[in-house]
């Protein structure tokens, strides 16, 4: 489902707080609400670190783990992994798409990809009865993000497998002022000294 479509516009920027990384490495320190997400993975998909692409596990989702893309300008964009398996499938066309100045749109149930007005850029959305959340990514972004996000893919395959041994690990350690070590058979995707900690912090 393409057509043409192009034009010009301009943005400004407004950095994101974040730790001291390098311009595209990742994190797994809770990032940009520690009391929404843990062990929150991030990439930045610019180097001004204004966008950014996490997986983490959602205690207010009972600890599903998710994938998250977004801005200081925007609501999150908060993805299950049906969404992240139709990113995986049609980001590459995108980047193609934009780099050929043609249209490109996608609709999946709630989630949308398409061109933007804005030149070479696109925009993800998802949107139902009551609210409709989007992000603008720029051609170099999407290509970023296109070029990434196999790694994204793995550690959401990861977080799913762990999931049931971080509830666990919650549930055991939430009541203990000590570190409260992992059962032998617990996921080694996991960082659970890091885990402790961040239980703390929310509960």
């Amino acid at each position: 489902m393409m057509e043409g479509e192009s034009s010009s516009s301009t943005s400004n920027s407004k950095r994101v707080r974040s730790p001291e990384l390098d311009m595209y490495l990742d994190c797994v320190n809770p990032m940009f609400d520690p009391s929404r997400v843990l062990l929150r993975r991030v990439f930045f998909l610019d180097p001004e670190k204004t966008k950014y692409v996490s997986v983490g596990f959602y205690p207010s989702r009972n600890y599903q783990p998710l994938v998250e893309i977004g801005s200081p300008k925007s609501i999150p964009l908060i993805l299950t992994d049906l969404h992240v398996k139709t990113l995986a499938e049609h980001l590459p066309a995108q980047c193609e798409a934009l780099c050929r100045d043609e249209h490109y749109k996608v609709v999946d149930g709630d989630l949308k990809i398409s061109s933007s007005a804005t030149y070479k850029s696109a925009v993800i959305s998802l949107s139902n009865k009551k609210t409709k959340k989007s992000i603008n990514l720029r051609l170099s972004e999407i290509r970023h993000l296109s070029f990434i996000f196999f790694m994204i893919q793995n550690q959401l395959i990861k977080y799913t497998e762990a999931m049931s041994d971080v509830i666990n690990y919650v549930l055991t350690a939430i009541g203990s002022t000590s570190y409260v070590e992992p059962p032998a058979d617990a996921s080694k995707n996991i960082l659970y000294y890091q885990l402790f900690e961040e239980i703390k912090t929310i509960m």
